[in-house]
């Protein structure tokens, strides 16, 4: 056909190119949009336009239902945490744990995400799938990192130190009273912490994680958390509560 004609030839022109190049070092790199004309170009364009156009309408799914507009920035210097950041963090808890306890048969103890990594508010009314990549468009996949108890409170600390709130889950922090899953922290257990492989690489100065004692790959994105938890509830709903309360 054509079309199978044409990548060919697109690709035996690279490779010659390659073949024929002494010195592959790219002193710089210009780009520039090409126009698709003629009768040929414009079949391209048809093949193009049709799987543009079913992305298009599965995007426009309608997923569940949100009862209110959530954001990540409507927090308090005294409540720091965010209504959006709250539902993100709790969905991340609630599937990651179901899918460690099925894999490891371990349960997680608390969630930690960045604040960063939501894009996007999730408006009033219909969520559609379209909703789930503008709040979570970074293919960023769940981790779940086991470390110490004893380096928790360096966790603990760079939350404090923090200008915006990081969403999290499973932890409360009032003051200089902690806890996770209600009890107080003991520095000889080992915690299991539901976070995603950016920040477990030090993304945004997360480096604490690298003294984990060792990490699970669940091989789920966050977003594919939130698509599936939105689907299966349906109706989502959040606020901003007491996990988070920082000193003035």
């Amino acid at each position: 056909s054509f079309l199978k004609n044409f990548f060919k030839i697109i690709f035996l022109y690279f490779s010659f190119c390659l073949i024929s190049c002494n010195d592959l070092n790219l002193d710089s790199i210009s780009f520039s949009r090409i126009e698709l004309t003629g009768q040929e170009n414009r079949m391209i364009s048809d093949v193009i336009n049709i799987y543009k156009d079913s992305i298009d309408a599965s995007l426009d799914n309608i997923i569940g239902f949100s009862d209110r507009l959530y954001t990540k920035g409507d927090f308090s210097s005294k409540k720091f945490n965010s209504s959006l950041g709250n539902l993100i963090a709790d969905i991340i808890f609630v599937q990651s744990d179901s899918i460690f306890k099925y894999q490891e048969n371990k349960n997680i103890d608390f969630v930690i995400q960045n604040h960063g990594g939501i894009r996007a508010s999730l408006p009033e009314g219909e969520v559609k799938l379209s909703d789930a990549y503008k709040i979570l468009p970074f293919e960023n996949e769940i981790v779940i990192v086991e470390m110490n108890g004893k380096h928790l409170s360096e966790i603990v600390s760079f939350l404090k130190k923090e200008l915006m709130p990081h969403p999290f889950s499973g932890l409360k922090i009032n003051g200089n009273e902690v806890l996770i899953q209600n009890r107080i922290i003991i520095p000889t257990n080992k915690y299991y912490i539901a976070t995603n492989d950016y920040l477990l690489t030090g993304g945004d100065n997360m480096f604490f994680f690298n003294k984990n004692t060792r990490v699970y790959r669940l091989g789920y994105s966050l977003r594919d958390a939130f698509i599936d938890y939105t689907k299966s509830k349906l109706y989502l709903s959040s606020k901003i509560d007491n996990r988070f309360i920082k000193d003035e």
